[in-house]
């Protein structure tokens, strides 16, 4: 990873937040799950989640910028999906929503927008893993996307209570046991897999040599770097890791970088490049669940209250330094690149709370400012 660009000393690190209405017009319906992107032109599109089939962009270009409605989503409505922006095009990749029988499941198909028609299409190719907690961003053309949950064992979870007709007691039995057991035996999705929208086939870059994780953020640059941080490796269960990759033709090295965020880590963060430095922000967590997991009590966050981080992170020379704090704790929401800063859009907040709202970050010599 590229070393941030000016001098930065940990006590000397200054932050500013900036109070207004929002960065960006309030978001036509409170935001959170959903995915989003920006294209070579520098308009948002963001939709799904807790928007339902809903789509909207904005053009940043603009003065007056608003949010406009696009046409709504074809497939199942749905959380948890990923998108890119490739020659033109926005692609959605999974995301898990309910079957024609009302279960919750993983899927797996994979739609095109065509924002210079305002057209849908799903495409006939089916992702090789079920995609729910991957993280995905674009190389050389085509989509790279690594992480999540095991669909097998996620789908069972939803199919066993489903057959519990309300019995209360199977009803905890079942929870019990999905949340109790150790971290190998969830089975998160370790395969690196590529897309290539021009043939709509999929590619291997190998195997990620380290735990399998969902919800992780993933911070690239120009080049052929990768930063790959936190995220959960059980249900309820994070990891502060964190890893740099390097993408060399049809694999990707692999070694560990510093830790970041509290002993816990967290999940659906933050993160992008602003003047070269990498930035790494907000995320969702169980306080106090590894403490539980390392003693043997494996349903580590059992009666644990989730807990949303405000913390503000740089990396610089193997080290995250702590910037300054968010004016609220926030994750799982959309992070877009602009302005050489960060956007961070909607969010899920304390209580679960879907955010409409969107806050700038900006690293600029020895200062972090957070407009919102």
């Amino acid at each position: 990873m590229k070393k941030i660009s000016f001098s930065i000393a940990f006590f000397t690190l200054f932050y500013l937040i900036t109070c207004n209405a929002s960065v960006l017009p309030t978001i036509p319906v409170p935001f959170k799950s959903g995915t989003g992107v920006i294209d070579n032109k520098k308009i948002i599109y963001i939709g799904l989640g807790s928007a339902g089939k809903s789509w909207f962009k904005m053009d940043l270009n603009q003065d007056d910028k608003q949010w406009t409605p696009i046409a709504n989503f074809p497939g199942v409505a749905r959380e948890q999906a990923t998108s890119v922006f490739i020659n033109g095009n926005i692609y959605v990749f999974g995301g898990f929503g309910k079957s024609q029988s009302g279960l919750t499941e993983v899927l797996h198909d994979i739609y095109k927008y065509n924002p210079e028609k305002n057209e849908w299409s799903e495409l006939m190719s089916h992702s090789p893993v079920g995609l729910v907690g991957h993280s995905s961003f674009t190389y050389n053309g085509k989509a790279i996307i690594m992480g999540g949950v095991n669909e097998n064992i996620f789908n069972g979870y939803f199919e066993d209570l489903a057959n519990t007709n309300n019995d209360a007691g199977l009803k905890n039995k079942i929870v019990s046991k999905y949340f109790g057991k150790p971290v190998n035996d969830y089975f998160y999705n370790k395969q690196i897999i590529s897309f290539d929208p021009e043939t709509e086939l999929w590619g291997s870059l190998g195997s990620f040599p380290y735990a399998g994780t969902a919800g992780s953020t993933i911070i690239t640059e120009k080049n052929n770097k990768i930063l790959i941080v936190n995220g959960e490796v059980k249900p309820g269960l994070r990891t502060p890791t964190a890893y740099e990759g390097e993408i060399r033709g049809n694999r990707i090295d692999w070694h560990p970088v510093a830790s970041v965020a509290n002993p816990d880590g967290v999940a659906g963060g933050f993160g992008g490049i602003c003047n070269g430095s990498a930035i790494f922000a907000g995320g969702a967590s169980f306080p106090g669940s590894s403490k539980n997991y390392v003693q043997g009590h494996y349903y580590a966050h059992e009666g644990l209250q989730k807990k949303y981080s405000d913390t503000v992170y740089i990396f610089s020379k193997n080290k995250w330094i702590k910037a300054g704090n968010l004016p609220i704790g926030i994750a799982y929401g959309v992070s877009i690149p602009w302005n050489n800063g960060l956007l961070i859009i909607g969010g899920e907040t304390t209580g679960g709370k879907a955010n409409p709202d969107s806050m700038f970050l900006q690293v600029s010599k020895e200062k972090l400012s957070v407009a919102y």
